[in-house]
């Protein structure tokens, strides 16, 4: 019972320094990067946003933008497809 009841302490507390970490909604997150508020981040804006902790450089931001615009890019068009599929 002990074992479970530290387990579980530890699963909480986890949970909690995550989303502390991490507070707000994704809105907030979006928000946060889009600098001129125009409703799209812009690679700069990415870059800027990411390099500003000192955790990336401006070359890894980079390439971590190109992937996830990459992977968006990707579900747009499946998206798409489905669509079609669906009207037809």
């Amino acid at each position: 019972m002990k074992l479970k009841l530290a387990t579980s302490l530890v699963g909480l507390f986890a949970a909690s320094a995550f989303a502390v970490a991490h507070a707000g909604s994704p809105a907030d997150y979006f928000n946060k990067i889009d600098a001129d508020a125009s409703g799209m981040i812009t690679q700069a804006e990415y870059v800027a946003y990411k390099t500003s902790g000192g955790k990336y450089t401006a070359e890894k931001a980079s390439e971590k933008f190109a992937k996830l615009a990459g992977a968006m890019k990707k579900a747009k068009s499946k998206d798409g497809k489905k669509k079609q599929e669906r009207s037809s």
